[in-house]
């Protein structure tokens, strides 16, 4: 019945290992603060060197236990252990040469800065061991692991060529990638938790304390797959349920893999893989909807200023020097207001002139913007004898004329425009005349209707 105790003060080590860093050091700072008028503190130093290294024999013999009965290997924990007993035995030390006032401030302040190098090692061993080698770097940049000599960690999700798929390696492309960032922390040749290896093919087909974790053919009863799918209450569910969980599409790969045999060399078009299975990892080439280019940002100033003249202006997004300037609040404007937004000219990729005063001859400013991608000219007196100027907007993508006066034959001087890709014109003449695919462009005319809802009929 008492069997359980020394196992349970092994698992008191991560807790009991922070009293003799803090004591430990406390006492250091002590000795370099009070430097030659040490002695008149001594007592006070002596008594946080012998916490420190009674809480420091109490972590070091917590620390043997857990290694006994937690499943790490000795090369793993050997050099933390060692280090952790010579930090005991310096920190009585300390505390003796202070009660027999046997070293001078110099010898005791060496012997202090030597103790912190010693807790700093033994304190980095012992986070290797618990959170893997990697656990500083592995948020750094890929470069600068690679700097500092360290295996590049790959936090990125799973992805698969969407053109050749098939040709990949079920398990070392796609279920390998799956356990490394799900798993392999707390399941490596280091910290062998439950006994069980799942950074290789060969740990998983060996299993843990339990037995094999893989019944081929069969993902049901097979832990591996189970254990996944388990409620995170569940004592047996894995990764505990404050640890990062594989995402449904990632269980899924893996059951399927189990049930296609579990090989360590088929591949997923020899598995028989259902393109369904693998199409949420294809990666997917987003192209940015505003043009990427080098452009200064605009001062601060220069938009407050913009704001106090009646415009609305924001930046796309954070940190970027894109801007979206809207009239919303500036129905006066009109064409002679144009010098305004002269100091925007290199930023602006959104323009609102919506319900403002314009006018045709506008359009020839407005073709001056070299990186505007969207052009709102909804509710203006806008005719359309210039719009032929918008063809020197070469990232034009949306272009609403809502509203206005424009005819089909004055749209048709976009009709070949590189980059435009639709055209809102709802109650406008060209709406009335044109049709969604007459151009280069999609014109959107505002035919859209819904079927009628067996409710509209209903009479109460």
């Amino acid at each position: 019945m008492i069997d359980f105790i020394l196992p349970l003060f092994g698992r008191f080590h991560p807790i009991l290992v922070h009293l003799p860093i803090g004591f430990l050091v406390f006492g250091v700072i002590l000795i370099f603060w009070f430097g030659k008028k040490y002695a008149i503190y001594s007592p006070i130093i002596q008594l946080a060197f012998l916490l420190g290294g009674i809480s420091a024999l109490l972590a070091s013999m917590s620390g043997f236990l857990q290694y006994q009965n937690e499943g790490y290997a000795w090369d793993t924990v050997k050099f933390h252990l060692i280090l952790g007993i010579f930090t005991t035995l310096l920190s009585f030390g300390l505390w003796y040469h202070l009660k027999k006032a046997a070293s001078t401030p110099t010898q005791l302040k060496i012997k202090g800065a030597g103790l912190i190098m010693i807790i700093t090692i033994t304190g980095h061993l012992g986070g290797s061991i618990t959170h893997g080698d990697d656990y500083f770097t592995e948020v750094l940049p890929p470069e600068l692991q690679a700097i500092l000599g360290g295996e590049v960690s790959n936090n990125e999700p799973l992805e698969l060529p969407a053109d050749n798929w098939e040709e990949v390696e079920f398990y070392t492309g796609a279920i390998q990638p799956i356990l490394d960032q799900n798993c392999k922390s707390c399941h490596n040749p280091n910290k062998l938790k439950g006994e069980l290896d799942l950074s290789s093919f060969e740990g998983i087909q060996i299993g843990g304390e339990d037995g094999h974790i893989i019944e081929t053919g069969n993902s049901e009863e097979s832990a591996l797959f189970a254990r996944l799918v388990l409620p995170k209450d569940d004592d047996d569910h894995m990764p505990p349920k404050d640890k990062r969980q594989p995402r449904k599409e990632e269980i899924e790969l893996i059951k399927a893999w189990i049930e296609s045999g579990s090989s360590k060399d088929v591949k997923l078009g020899e598995a028989a893989i259902k393109v369904s299975l693998v199409e949420p990892f294809f990666k997917k080439n987003e192209i940015p909807f505003y043009p990427v280019v080098e452009v200064a940002k605009l001062p601060q100033d220069s938009i407050s200023k913009l704001r106090d003249e009646g415009f609305f202006a924001e930046i796309v997004k954070k940190d970027s020097p894109l801007l979206k300037i809207s009239c919303i609040n500036f129905p006066a404007f009109s064409d002679s207001d144009w010098y305004m937004l002269q100091v925007a000219k290199d930023q602006i990729v959104y323009l609102d002139l919506t319900g403002t005063a314009i006018s045709d001859a506008i359009l020839e400013q407005i073709a001056t913007l070299p990186i505007l991608t969207v052009l709102k000219l909804n509710q203006t007196a806008i005719e359309g004898s210039g719009l032929g100027k918008l063809a020197e907007n070469k990232n034009l993508k949306l272009l609403y004329i809502n509203d206005t006066q424009v005819t089909v034959d004055k749209l048709s001087a976009l009709d070949g425009h590189p980059t435009l890709e639709k055209v809102f014109a709802f109650d406008s003449p060209a709406a009335d005349n044109g049709s969604p695919s007459q151009f280069s462009f999609y014109l959107e005319s505002g035919s859209l209707s819904l079927p009628p809802l067996a409710t509209d009929t209903i009479v109460y």
